[in-house]
């Protein structure tokens, strides 16, 4: 138990809600690990030696839908009960670290078998064991074997057998959710070394600790638990599809296995808008937020590497996946596609080889910014970020104030202890390894009223920010570099699960300002000891003599080229996946000019005048206060109630109407401006902290927000027209 809950999972709840796979996907997987066995090795499910392991069992749902199958082939006489009778006493395994679930299993597979057994006498399940699959083939044994001698037996003879099969849904925790937890993931020596002698030796991606997710070890430890030949059929986290951080697991599956079967289902909560709406439904359910694949792997031994794909498609609901699955049956009946990976190890959305010639906007070599840097990550938010200046700071001081709390309540506790000793209330303090770390060093903050900045929270939400480098978890280098009156153009980065964007602004921005955003400097205000003389531009003037502009004109030049439509599309693959970059166009002029502009617009967006063709409906003498803005409702052509673009219900005293639908054609980091501004500027109260945020203590101007509103309807507009403008995007080779 100790082991389980050092995993990442918060409660045994959690942990038994990721095994409960629909029976229609644990169907799909089972009847498709037949259909590859017979394909190519001519075998079958019920064929003698074929052994079937479920290593991550939960509460058994694959391997007594495995024997529901076999009862169907003996149905149809297609084999015997003796061949299910020898598959259940000697080749069905399963394993199962929680207790709860391991009796579970066992007594639903016996329970399962009980009712093909007919007359005959209970036989029990002795293929179960109680074990972490991971750890099993760590050390030589898993359990004390003077409470659990027979289950050690059991393991040492599963291991003694050759999987033919390995099916499941294996865990899926990159780690804890929150410091608070206290509840990091063990590690596996032996495994970690495998992962990183394959899947991580493979990876050109920076940031490979994805490659450590419980999910990913399940892919290596299958992997390797089949050896030479077998069939390995999982359902799980799809992310490893699409993302940069897993290219190392997509090389290593596409090297380890000959016929891969890859069934992508989506359902990926993470992104906004139009892309979240095609993700649609997840066959889990509300079980997870991620997307979802069927991965059939088949390892035979040849030379030969073949990827099939399929995707399940756009906008279909929980319940049209499901009975989409359940049509196709498995792997035979669906239409696959091929793909050849490339390069990268990309197999999905590849890149276009003719942009990686162009100059990176930071990095090594060709370069267009000297040196780029990450947003602010607090791990606390809800603490040091706030609209009111005076809360930002009251939050701040009591958080810093209970931190020096426990600082003197624990210190004369040793420090192996100090970690388990900790008030881990939320609403005491919100724990973080930076803060965890400077506890057991005794080192107590101090508290500086004078250390409020403001800060771009979101894009056009800008918000007070306690910026102490003891108490932001990542403060990143902005207090050596930012200085002041600087500008920043900021992207999505790598990896993003909406469209690309980018923003301009000269306040110090949050990571999420845009998604794991990343950041371009104009100057860089780090002082340099050792000069006398310093020169403070990050921009490489060897890209700016290229262009034969200026470095202020290099600098609007690339914010035009970045917001062009047509350079964001045609790159649309490459600029999820790595950091943009700048090729050199015809009419650079014209991108100087609009870039200039849209600078301009975007920076100075709260002086930019109220937008007067909407219809405005209030009170007399009306409250400008918001709660929580909300689009007004319609009926569509099939008589449902949807979202009404045109108009917003400011509050209960101001409807806004008539705003014209080309404002919502300016999207930034996933969703229009205009939903920006609804989704951020509500009262919201974190439900672990308990601390409120007010946007209407921002300003003491009362009409700040519904003015701010208006003033962003034109600035949508406005940045539509510019964009628009720009050229025909001509590289200049």
């Amino acid at each position: 138990y100790d082991k389980f809950f050092s995993t990442g999972f918060k409660s045994t709840t959690e942990r038994l809600g990721i095994v409960f796979t629909p029976v229609e996907v644990v169907d799909f997987i089972v009847k498709s690990v037949d259909v590859v066995l017979r394909k190519h090795f001519g075998k079958t499910l019920a064929s003698e030696n074929v052994h079937i392991l479920d290593p991550f069992t939960g509460t058994g749902t694959f391997i007594t839908r495995t024997l529901h199958y076999l009862k169907s082939l003996m149905d149809n006489d297609e084999i015997t009960f003796d061949d299910i009778l020898r598959k259940y006493i000697q080749e069905l395994h399963a394993n199962e670290i929680v207790l709860l679930s391991y009796y579970i299993a066992a007594i639903n597979i016996e329970a399962v078998f009980d009712e093909i057994n007919g007359d005959e006498p209970y036989a029990p399940f002795e293929g179960i064991v109680l074990t972490d699959t991971f750890e099993s083939t760590e050390t030589e044994d898993t359990l004390d074997d003077s409470f659990f001698g027979t289950n050690d037996k059991r393991l040492k003879r599963q291991q003694e057998k050759p999987i033919t099969a390995i099916i499941g849904n294996p865990p899926y925790s990159i780690g804890q959710n929150s410091q608070n937890d206290n509840n990091q993931n063990i590690s596996y020596p032996r495994l970690d070394k495998r992962l990183a002698e394959t899947y991580v030796s493979k990876s050109n991606a920076g940031l490979t600790k994805g490659l450590y997710d419980s999910y990913v070890k399940a892919f290596r430890w299958a992997s390797d638990r089949l050896t030479n030949q077998g069939v390995i059929g999982f359902v799980t986290n799809g992310g490893y599809l699409n993302s940069n951080s897993t290219d190392g697991l997509r090389a290593g599956l596409y090297e380890d296995f000959n016929h891969l079967y890859i069934f992508n289902l989506r359902g990926n909560a993470l992104g906004l808008g139009e892309i979240r709406k095609k993700e649609g439904g997840n066959v889990f359910g509300a079980g997870t937020r991620t997307s979802v694949a069927i991965s059939i792997l088949v390892k035979d031994g040849s030379d030969n590497h073949e990827l099939h794909y399929h995707d399940i498609g756009d906008y279909l609901s929980r319940k049209e996946k499901l009975a989409i699955i359940s049509e196709f049956g498995d792997v035979s009946q669906l239409d696959w596609g091929k793909i050849i990976p490339d390069e990268n190890n990309d197999w999905l959305n590849q890149r276009d080889p003719n942009y990686q010639k162009y100059d990176r906007l930071a990095g090594e070599d060709k370069v267009v910014f000297l040196q780029n840097i990450i947003g602010v990550s607090t791990n606390r938010d809800s603490w040091v970020y706030g609209f009111s200046e005076q809360e930002t700071l009251a939050n701040s001081k009591r958080l810093i104030e209970n931190y020096n709390f426990e600082v003197v309540r624990l210190s004369d506790v040793s420090i192996a202890e100090k970690k388990d000793c900790l008030n881990r209330k939320d609403d005491f303090i919100k724990w973080s390894a930076k803060l965890e770390d400077s506890i057991l060093k005794s080192k107590k903050i101090q508290f500086n009223k004078n250390s409020v900045v403001k800060s771009l929270y979101r894009p056009f939400t800008k918000k007070y920010l306690y910026y102490d480098t003891d108490v932001i978890e990542r403060p990143g280098q902005w207090y050596k570099k930012f200085g002041e009156n600087n500008l920043i153009i900021m992207t999505t980065g790598k990896g993003i699960s909406r469209d690309f964007s980018t923003l301009v602004t000269n306040l110090m921005p949050n990571l999420h300002t845009m998604d794991t955003g990343q950041h371009f400097m104009r100057y860089d205000n780090e002082l340099d000891e050792t000069s006398l003389f310093q020169n403070n531009d990050n921009m490489n003037q060897t890209f700016a003599d290229k262009l034969g502009l200026s470095l202020d004109e290099t600098f609007a030049y690339v914010y035009g080229l970045l917001n062009s439509r047509e350079y964001q599309e045609k790159y649309a693959n490459d600029l999820k996946k790595d950091l943009a970059r700048i090729p050199i166009v015809k009419n650079k002029e014209k991108y100087v000019e609009v870039g200039q502009k849209l600078m301009d617009l975007h920076l100075n967006y709260e002086e930019v005048p109220v937008y007067e063709g909407v219809e405005i409906t209030p009170f007399v003498n009306p409250n400008y206060k918001v709660t929580k803005m909300r689009f007004a409702k319609k009926r569509d052509e099939n008589g449902r109630l949807v979202s009404d673009l045109s108009a917003i219900i400011f509050n209960s005293d101001i409807t806004i109407s008539n705003i014209p639908e080309k404002a919502y054609e300016y999207v930034v980091n996933g969703r229009s401006a205009i939903e920006w501004i609804i989704d951020q500027y509500q009262i919201k109260t974190d439900k672990k902290s308990g601390i409120t945020d007010d946007p209407n203590d921002y300003s003491d101007d009362e009409k700040y927000i519904f003015n701010l509103l208006l003033r962003i309807i034109n600035v949508s507009i406005q940045t539509v027209d510019l964009i628009n403008s720009l050229p025909k995007l001509e590289i200049d080779e």
